[in-house]
């Protein structure tokens, strides 16, 4: 029965029976996420390196992040893994300065290598790693400093600092996981020259403070070789 004057066919109500289509609006294009580099992941596992040095990370939550860090594609991917820690520097940014003429940088990373320094290369105050060794070795170091302070430190690696004969030295630090040793020669302090303090810490690694006289080389595997060589001489 058709009411007199209703409408041939209701409207239905708002979203009661009615389909929108997806050509109703404009489409929006999806942004196309970045791409992360090499150096983005190497950065940000250099930030998670420090964040353990901190006490922000324990080495569980490090060896989860970093295995997830080296399986992510995208910048977003690496974000996430950051995201809960003090900014830093951004990802991908450098994590040494360049050296111009006898600038040295102020501070050393890397990841799954050794940093190896003499004072002849310019002494940079801060260097680290992760899965290598940071060995110093300071017996040609020239300075007018009465003090000079390293802040050092490795995860699954040795801190080695090799200082002249004479010269006096601290070790200052602790390691999880590995033995400290100082092993400075028993002779009188060098006039002029420098108190230098190490400030190091390792994880699964040795921390050594030593002392050596010129021309000694600074590698255990080299000095017991030339002391052979020297034997066998007539």
């Amino acid at each position: 029965m058709t009411v007199p004057g209703a409408p041939a066919h209701p409207t239905p109500a708002p979203g009661i029976g009615s389909v929108r289509s997806v050509t109703d609006d404009a489409a929006v294009p999806a942004v196309p996420s970045v791409r992360a580099s090499d150096a983005d992941r190497d950065a940000l596992v250099a930030r998670l390196q420090t964040a353990v040095g901190e006490g922000r990370l324990d080495l569980d939550e490090f060896a989860e992040r970093a295995e997830a860090a080296y399986a992510a594609v995208t910048l977003a991917e690496l974000d996430v893994l950051v995201a809960d820690l003090p900014a830093d520097r951004a990802i991908g940014a450098a994590t040494t300065g360049e050296i111009v003429g006898r600038r040295a940088p102020q501070e050393v990373t890397t990841v799954f290598g050794d940093v190896l320094l003499s004072a002849g290369q310019g002494l940079p105050r801060r260097a680290s790693t992760v899965f290598g060794d940071v060995r110093i070795d300071l017996r040609g170091l020239r300075t007018s400093d009465d003090r000079i302070d390293l802040h050092l430190g490795t995860i699954f690696g040795d801190v080695d600092v090799v200082v002249p004969e004479g010269v006096d030295a601290e070790l200052l630090g602790r390691t999880v996981f590995g033995d400290r040793k100082v092993e400075l020669a028993p002779v009188p302090r060098l006039a002029g020259t420098p108190l230098v303090v190490v400030h190091a810490r390792t994880v699964f690694g040795d921390l050594r403070l030593r002392s050596l006289a010129p021309g000694v080389s600074a590698s255990r595997w080299r000095a017991l070789m030339d002391r052979l060589t020297a034997r066998q001489l007539p």
